[in-house]
């Protein structure tokens, strides 16, 4: 896992590789509330996804894997994206109306 802080204040990238060569970078602006979610697989892009109204985000490292949790709060949608680095990758998002 490697974390880059960036020239912008409240601004971080995390980046994750899988066992299968995959590479996972998640990006996000604190002050904006916003994250990017790219996800590439020799070097072409398999997913990308860009939240905003982003309320928090968590990165854990267990057992050689890393999680991304997002969670977003517009109001009237609420969101829980996850994304799993291990062997593959994995991706869970789930958007709803409260």
């Amino acid at each position: 896992m490697e974390v880059v802080s960036s020239e912008e204040p409240g601004v971080v990238s995390v980046t994750g590789w899988a066992n299968d060569g995959s590479v996972v970078t998640v990006t996000w602006d604190e002050i904006a509330g916003s994250v990017q979610v790219r996800w590439t697989e020799a070097d072409e892009e398999r997913l990308v996804v860009e939240r905003e109204m982003v309320s928090k985000v968590s990165v854990r490292e267990d057992h050689g894997r890393i999680e991304f949790w997002i969670w977003s709060d517009a109001g009237v949608l609420g969101g829980e994206l996850v994304v799993r680095v291990g062997d593959h990758v994995g991706v869970s998002d789930v958007l709803l109306r409260k």
